[in-house]
């Protein structure tokens, strides 16, 4: 009985998505359809740590929602979800103003205690001095200069600036003694001079200005011929350089061109082989209609009697009759790749976690009990979608299916169940895959409604074309029918 009892209040609470801006990022909860919308905006204060005059509501449609309003009001049915938007308000500036009196603690009693001491404050009302200012040319506002009361204190100089200190130089007087003494002496008549050892040294042929400059000139020259020489080869490197450059490039050009026209040959080949677009499908139908004009041009052109002319085109129309089958085949193939490639990329978008927008500008994932639930849906699939593993692995893989259907009693999930409950008995008994292909594609399809039914999957809500109606296959049955089944089929 509580049991029930907390099933009927969690079927009776309303599901609300509020939209918080300017910060963009959503929150989802549950209330009592008999609060009022004060209560409401009360639990969203508490719950988002905002203050309560801050936070103002009101529907998508930008319909107000007053304190005094009801929560029923906002909604026609409870499996609706009620989409709000939360304005955060910012709070009014109270201009500041300097009170006549204030208190001043200060310590001078005798026994140390501190002492309050109430100041009044004279506020002149004569117009302060103007001592100039400026103005901004980008947005015209105007600036003044301004001074306070207060004397600065005079910064103290690092720096020595008055000293008694003299520029005169002190002077003192070395002697130095030489390494190797060394003097002169004049040949007399008392002295005998060894002149073994002595060398004459004629003066050379004097060289005049005319000379060096001559000189000058002709090493000049002699250098500027080199330098010259420098420069050309420099510029001969640097024209083999480049035409060596370009011989590469233009060999590297014509190696991507043959790459490219290959890869556009081969790709060509294979939209024939296997054509997936429409453009694929319009251009086999030309070559072929372009074929077959081509075949009865040559089989008209070789002449012949009336009836090998008609017996050529039958045997011509024979083999049209077969391409445009294998076309067909081809396109039905196309179309279950292209089908097998949206529903698993919508089923990967739906069990992808939400990506918020944060206040500095950044992205954050969020996983969600929505996206929980869809990923673990979604592997599910996958599961159901393997083909040659164990037999132990497709029976853990099914009874999970079952397992996870069971939670909603309706036609489609009993189907399901059936479905698994077959499989389950053909597998003990040892059947081959090949016998079992087209059960397990009927179960696979049956578990992807079951994906993209919003009351079961609440992530398939945002992928629905349009606004989900319940039917009879996803009604969910009475308790009592629920009860009866569940004897029937164990």
């Amino acid at each position: 009985q509580q049991q029930q009892q907390q099933q009927q209040q969690q079927n009776s609470l309303v599901n609300m998505e509020v939209l918080v801006m300017p910060e963009k990022f959503r929150v989802m909860d549950s209330f009592d359809p008999l609060l009022s919308m004060k209560q409401v905006r009360l639990i969203l204060c508490k719950k988002l740590s905002i203050p309560f005059t801050r936070l103002g509501l009101e529907t998508r449609e930008g319909r107000p929602m007053k304190d005094s309003m009801y929560l029923t009001e906002f909604f026609a049915e409870r499996d609706v979800v009620l989409q709000v938007v939360a304005t955060l308000l910012q709070p009014k500036s109270v201009e500041y103003k300097m009170p006549s009196v204030i208190d001043v603690m200060v310590d001078s009693d005798v026994n140390g205690h501190p002492v309050v001491v109430k100041v009044q404050i004279e506020s002149e009302d004569t117009k302060k001095k103007y001592f100039g200012g400026y103005r901004d040319k980008r947005n015209g506002l105007v600036y003044h200069h301004a001074c306070t009361q207060t004397t600065r204190k005079p910064k103290e100089s690092k720096i020595a600036k008055f000293h008694r200190e003299t520029q005169t130089v002190d002077l003192s007087t070395k002697s130095v003694q030489s390494k190797r003494e060394q003097g002169t002496q004049m040949a007399r008549k008392d002295l005998f001079i060894d002149t073994a050892n002595d060398k004459i040294i004629a003066s050379q042929p004097y060289f005049t200005t005319e000379e060096l400059i001559s000189l000058k000139k002709e090493k000049a020259l002699a250098i500027q011929c080199f330098i010259r020489q420098c420069f050309a080869w420099r510029k001969v490197a640097q024209f083999y350089h480049q035409k060596r450059n370009r011989l590469i490039a233009e060999k590297k050009k014509k190696e991507l061109d043959e790459k490219l026209a290959k890869e556009a040959e081969q790709d060509k080949i294979n939209r024939r082989m296997n054509p997936k677009s429409k453009a694929d499908f319009d251009a086999l139908y030309k070559e072929l209609e372009a074929w077959k004009r081509y075949q009865e041009k040559s089989i008209r052109d070789e002449g012949g009697t009336d009836e090998q002319i008609a017996q050529a085109l039958k045997e011509l129309l024979h083999k049209e009759i077969k391409l445009l089958q294998t076309i067909d085949k081809l396109k039905i193939k196309a179309r279950s790749a292209v089908k097998e490639e949206r529903i698993k990329a919508r089923l990967e978008l739906m069990a992808s976690p939400k990506e918020w927008l944060t206040a500095q500008g950044d992205y954050i994932e969020v996983v969600t009990p929505v996206t929980t639930r869809a990923s673990e849906l979604v592997q599910l699939y996958n599961g159901l979608k393997l083909r040659k593993i164990p037999a132990r692995q497709r029976l853990d893989i099914i009874l999970n299916v079952k397992f996870t259907v069971r939670e909603f009693d309706c036609l489609l999930t009993r189907d399901i169940v059936e479905l698994v409950n077959r499989e389950q008995d053909m597998v003990s008994r040892g059947r081959s895959e090949s016998s079992l292909s087209g059960l397990r594609l009927r179960l696979e399809n049956l578990f992807l409604n079951f994906i993209e039914t919003p009351e079961f999957n609440p992530g398939a809500t945002n992928f629905q074309r349009a606004p989900y109606v319940t039917n009879k296959r996803t009604k969910l049955m009475t308790k009592a029918a629920t009860a009866l089944y569940a004897r029937k089929v164990p």
